[in-house]
């Protein structure tokens, strides 16, 4: 059986974690992983090679991810080509893209040494997300 790309990006960013040491349980519930049996991540990827990469979600994607971030912290990963992942909670995603009934496009920038700036159509989020971060999702 074939191994498909996003399972790559996905992998890649699923084996970051676990080489933490912090990840006793990974539950796969599609589009989802549910971490240690209390903290679901949304993974989105991009293939290009380098800053700024594009991420979408569609009406049924910010739907979904609405109903389940109501019922367990969620954290949004953005797994920015092979640069690294940038990630934040469902509230900092509710603040750039606001949900909406077409698909909405999110673009993350990082300048060689920096951190990721994550913008969507309602603005930017507040702050800089450093590429550590991804490693320590458990905490947020």
């Amino acid at each position: 059986m074939a191994i498909k790309k996003q399972e790559f990006y996905e992998g890649a960013a699923l084996h970051l974690l676990a080489r933490t040491g912090e990840i006793m349980s990974i539950q796969y519930e599609p589009p989802f992983f549910f971490l240690n049996n209390q903290l679901l991540v949304h993974l989105k990827y991009s293939t290009r090679g380098r800053s700024p990469w594009g991420f979408s979600f569609t009406a049924d994607e910010q739907l979904l991810l609405r109903a389940r971030a109501s019922e367990f912290k969620t954290v949004i990963g953005l797994i920015c080509g092979a640069d690294g992942v940038a990630a934040f909670t469902y509230d900092d995603y509710l603040k750039v893209a606001a949900p909406r009934k077409s698909t909405i496009h999110v673009a993350c920038y990082r300048l060689h040494g920096e951190h990721y700036e994550v913008n969507g159509p309602d603005g930017k989020l507040d702050g800089k997300v450093a590429p550590s971060d991804w490693k320590r999702i458990l905490q947020f």
